[in-house]
């Protein structure tokens, strides 16, 4: 049986550890509520689309890439709260998976592959908001757009002079992300900026 933290992911169970009988939240450990929470995060995006796409349409792209980038904002906070290092490459691209796992779900596999202090690239593995994907709906390609919207806006909130940049994507078909963390002034000048839709 695969465990996270001791935490039967199926049952969000921990064999021994739990009472027969539980009376509140305290008595519920915390690796299985952690576990039930980024569950149900990485669940919402596809809730969402399921219920608003059809009612608004291209709309619903736009509004949504609104809400990714300002969730990507709040990894400052969390970086600020506990002093984790964003100064190089290597810095960020080991504080976005730290966030990642944080924001949404222990489930994720990402590594850090360091090139150079002003270059890294970041590889997942595995991913919660796919997993969602094909349990509720059998596709991933929507999740391209909130993955990049979320991760090019935490990176450059937790470091503004550099930028991420998508290699490979595994909602689009490959077997890994590959996502690069590179100072802006290493970047063409049309690669600077990333058009809105």
């Amino acid at each position: 049986m695969v465990t996270w933290h001791g935490c039967d992911p199926d049952t969000f169970s921990l064999p021994g550890l739990i009472p027969d009988v539980m009376v509140d939240e305290t008595d519920i450990p915390d690796a299985a509520k952690w576990l039930i929470a980024s569950r149900l995060a990485s669940r919402l995006p596809v809730m969402y689309d399921i219920a608003f796409r059809k009612k608004l349409g291209e709309e619903y792209d736009e509004l949504e890439q609104d809400i990714w980038i300002e969730t990507g904002k709040e990894a400052k906070s969390v970086a600020d709260a506990f002093k984790l290092p964003v100064k190089t490459a290597p810095d960020l691209a080991n504080t976005y998976r730290t966030i990642s796992k944080i924001f949404f779900s222990p489930d994720y596999n990402m590594e850090h592959l360091k090139i150079e202090e002003d270059r890294s690239v970041v590889r997942v593995t595995k991913c919660p908001f796919i997993f969602r994907e094909m349990e509720m709906r059998g596709h991933t390609e929507p999740l391209f757009s909130k993955c990049l919207a979320f991760s090019i806006s935490a990176i450059e909130t937790l470091n503004p002079d550099y930028s991420l940049r998508f290699v490979r994507s595994m909602c689009m078909g490959d077997k890994a992300c590959e996502m690069k963390i590179v100072r802006k002034d290493t970047l063409s000048d049309d690669k600077k900026t990333v058009p809105k839709k």
